[in-house]
């Protein structure tokens, strides 16, 4: 995993200040606005309500994101509740964006690692960022968000080992060979097996469903999947 080339991709990305950060907006800051992963804003907002009613997430509660980016996600989520929010991204760029758009959320920039445990949210949740970890460093992030979930964690559009060959064929037929080069040279992605959760919420004493890719018109969907971590 080449950590700081993803580090340098994601705070390549910024917006203007007077510039207003509608849900679009914060899509494509997010970097769902280009071949494969590309995402509407309607899907967005569909996906979004999926996994509200997975987690049965309703107002009053608290998410706090880990991999926030811009926010994109918890804002389609508040589009639907009133709630608290807060998250984390190591881009400084992004979690100034998050906090235009979202002035009452507790945001911060900070390594994933770093995670506070507290204060504590009602939900903790991390979408499309494990791949950007090891699987040391993603057990150990795992575990942290559990410390800080008062009931569930919930980690969503994890690359599936079984379909890695289709995934990455994919990804590189959207392209031409010069551009999958230039834009993925030395930029692997982690690819898990879906007991590789399971395992680690069994040993954190957490219970744990899979769930397949649900993203509508998502063309990576197919090859991911997401796991909901649930406190005894």
């Amino acid at each position: 995993m080449n950590t700081l080339n993803w580090k340098e991709i994601w705070s390549r990305r910024s917006f203007s200040a007077g510039e207003k950060l509608s849900l679009d907006t914060l899509i494509k800051l997010d970097g769902f606005d280009s071949g494969a992963g590309r995402i509407s804003s309607e899907n967005w907002q569909t996906y979004a309500d999926i996994i509200s009613d997975k987690l049965k997430i309703e107002s009053g509660h608290s998410v706090y994101e880990l991999g926030c980016g811009a926010g994109a996600f918890l804002y389609a989520l508040r589009e639907k509740h009133a709630l608290k929010v807060g998250g984390l991204d190591y881009s400084s760029a992004l979690i100034e964006a998050a906090k235009h758009a979202m002035p009452d959320g507790q945001f911060v920039a900070a390594e994933a690692k770093l995670l506070d445990t507290e204060p504590a949210y009602d939900f903790v949740i991390s979408n499309s960022v494990f791949h950007y970890f090891s699987k040391d460093y993603a057990a150990t992030v795992l575990a942290r968000m559990v410390q800080k979930a008062k009931v569930a964690v919930a980690v969503m559009e994890v690359p599936d080992l079984q379909t890695k060959l289709e995934s990455e064929t994919l990804r590189r037929d959207l392209l031409s060979q010069e551009e999958y080069e230039k834009k993925y040279a030395g930029l692997e992605h982690t690819y898990y097996e879906r007991a590789w959760f399971k395992d680690q919420a069994a040993a954190l004493g957490c219970s744990c469903e899979i769930f397949d890719g649900c993203v509508p018109g998502y063309a990576q969907n197919r090859f991911r999947f997401g796991a909901i971590i649930k406190k005894h």
